[in-house]
């Protein structure tokens, strides 16, 4: 559920974090709708939504506003504006009437993010995987980088998705970025990247958190 606040803007949740319960925006089911398709189109099929993307990812708000529009009659610019505002992973950027994703992407972009500046990175895969990963590196699979998490926590808990038990690999990023691997970072918690060679990946010690979902 979106929510507005009349000071704070757009926000997700029961209140605000000033405490103002605000006013519903949009509700539950029409954010998960909504937040599928803009996913779609900006991170795997622009083409087929007949979306002019560049090459850095950006797609016209008021193209991607029509699109929608005529997807789900009930949705519009002011929402797709909300639902970025609102997103807790700021997974989407709006810029001079442009908006793009920030990470996710399976179709070819070439992001201009600033480079990483942290001298260790961490990657989250199950005991299989992550034998396989140190064997022959990090590759994106699916989709356009591959994508790093800034501490092991985080790391760990990524790899929740794939396992009850995750491992965590060290990245040597520092090490990486010297030898031409390129890593940019999109938030506060996760750089993207080329692939990485297995010569700076390594197993860390045990990381285990409880998640809380």
């Amino acid at each position: 559920m979106i929510k507005r606040c009349p000071e704070h803007g757009f926000f997700r949740g029961e209140c605000c974090e000033c405490g103002n319960v605000g006013q519903i925006v949009l509700e539950e089911d029409r954010s998960e709708k909504l937040g599928r398709l803009v996913a779609g189109a900006l991170r795997h099929f622009p083409d087929d939504l007949g979306l002019d993307m560049d090459l850095r990812g950006w797609v016209n708000l008021d193209d991607l506003s029509e699109v929608i529009g005529t997807r789900y009659r009930w949705a519009n610019k002011r929402l797709v504006i909300a639902l970025v505002q609102s997103d807790p992973k700021e997974r989407y950027e709006i810029r001079e009437g442009k908006i793009r994703a920030k990470y996710g992407h399976s179709v070819d972009v070439n992001l201009d993010y600033p480079l990483n500046d942290l001298s260790d990175l961490y990657y989250g895969a199950n005991e299989e995987e992550a034998d396989r990963i140190l064997e022959v590196g990090l590759k994106a699979a699916t989709q356009r980088y591959v994508h790093l998490s800034t501490t092991p926590e985080k790391a760990w808990y990524v790899g929740t998705f794939r396992t009850n038990s995750p491992r965590v690999i060290r990245v040597d990023a520092e090490a990486a970025q010297r030898s031409g691997v390129k890593m940019m970072t999109v938030s506060e918690d996760i750089v993207i990247s080329e692939s990485v060679p297995p010569e700076y990946l390594s197993l860390i010690p045990f990381v285990h958190l409880d998640r809380e979902d």
